[in-house]
């Protein structure tokens, strides 16, 4: 019996460094029967991508590597293969990736480019209002980043837009936390996510919900004049609304002239912005 293990083990040690030396063999011919030249490798990799055929992409990056560590087009195929990697899904790798390009090459004119599709892992995992937010709040770290770093680069119209999406979904997610706390009767609970949504996320679509909820709030602990405050701010941005509307007979019980239409104005409110957001198409570009 020992003797039948020991041939097992044997053969099998055997096929393993048999087929370690046929991989070794087949990768050195990749290698030594390559006939082109580094931007033709680079180019064959860009054509094998708008094909779909990410692993022959690959290859031809891999090869540019091997045979031309100094070229410019090893530098940017790097990139690409972060960029590659982004699309098979595998994050961690292109982010390793994009680590690697800035340590290497922190002067490259296409360092920008690394940290956007970096931050570009962290936003496409951003999960719906009602689950964690922790990969919206990297994602608006280093698309910040990158506005401050590299101001009127290419991306900064796009990584707005994504900061506008992200700025929102958090805002959902707070209003949500808030509301759960109103449900349960606890208006400190309720306060501290409503006021969080209004002093940092006045842009967001969930704010004139949230001014409603606060001069619903307020009135109902006696807190008549922070209540008119936030009643006028909600008429004067958002006069419209359907939350506004609600708050009407809010408004009426707080004696207010409700037929003046400038009724509002005597509270001083602040003007807010608010952004109608679509949801954009992910785009990223490729390297040329």
């Amino acid at each position: 019996m020992k003797l039948i293990l020991s041939l097992l083990t044997l053969f099998i040690f055997v096929s393993c460094a048999s087929n370690d030396t046929s991989d070794f063999e087949l990768n050195q011919n990749l290698y030594e029967n390559n006939k082109l030249e580094d931007f033709e490798l680079f180019e064959n990799a860009n054509k094998f991508i708008s094909q779909g055929e990410y692993d022959l992409a690959l290859i031809e990056l891999d090869k540019l590597e091997v045979l031309f560590p100094s070229s410019p087009y090893s530098n940017k195929g790097m990139l690409l293969n972060a960029y590659i990697n982004f699309l098979k899904k595998d994050y961690e790798k292109t982010r390793a990736l994009a680590e690697n390009y800035k340590k290497y090459y922190p002067g490259s004119k296409d360092i920008v480019y690394a940290n956007y599709l970096e931050a570009m892992t962290y936003y496409v995992l951003i999960k719906k209002p009602d689950y964690s937010q922790k990969d919206a709040y990297t994602a608006l770290d280093k698309f910040n980043f990158i506005l401050n770093a590299f101001p009127n680069s290419k991306y900064e119209i796009d990584i707005i837009t994504k900061i506008q999406i992200i700025d929102n979904n958090l805002a959902i997610n707070k209003l949500s936390t808030a509301k759960f706390y109103l449900e349960k009767k606890n208006i400190n609970g309720a306060l501290i996510y409503l006021k969080d949504i209004y002093e940092n996320h006045s842009s967001s679509l969930s704010i004139d919900e949230t001014l409603y909820l606060l001069v619903n709030i307020y009135k109902s602990i006696k807190e008549d004049e922070i209540a008119k405050n936030y009643a006028a701010i909600l008429a004067y941005n958002f006069p419209k609304s359907k939350w506004y509307e609600k708050s009407y007979n809010i408004i009426n019980e707080l004696e207010i002239e409700t037929d003046d239409e400038s009724w509002f104005e005597k509270f001083n409110p602040i003007r807010l912005i608010k952004n109608n957001k679509e949801e954009e198409k992910i785009e990223i570009q490729i390297i040329e």
